[in-house]
């Protein structure tokens, strides 16, 4: 197998159910949590667990957030797919549009001496 191939499709099958990252928060308020991290998982397909005290069905296709301090979960927040890819878009955009701005500025300014 060659650098831009196409990976065997049989491996795509045993992919995860869930996929999960981390990411740091920081302090931009007097209310905003020390050491606080969001939690993203995404839910790439149903699972489910039985158990003798019952059966625990987790949906597939969808993204929950969790925002944590420490080692406890303060809130949490499930959204669909099609949100998560909207939510995707619109960071993505956002940081371009950043981006752009800030490249203009720097081509607006005098050439240092």
């Amino acid at each position: 197998m060659g650098c831009g191939s196409s990976l065997p499709r049989e491996l795509l099958a045993n992919r995860p159910a869930k996929s999960v990252r981390f990411f740091a928060g920081i302090k931009v308020d007097d209310r905003d949590p020390e050491g606080g991290f969001l939690r993203v998982s995404c839910y790439l397909k149903e699972q489910i667990f039985s158990m003798p005290e019952g059966t625990v069905r987790i949906p597939g296709h969808h993204v929950r957030f969790s925002v944590w301090v420490g080692e406890e979960a303060q809130s949490v927040l499930s959204i669909p797919e099609s949100e998560a890819r909207e939510l995707a878009r619109f960071i993505t955009d956002e940081l371009e549009r950043l981006d752009d701005a800030e490249a203009a500025t720097e081509g607006s300014k005098p050439p240092s001496p």
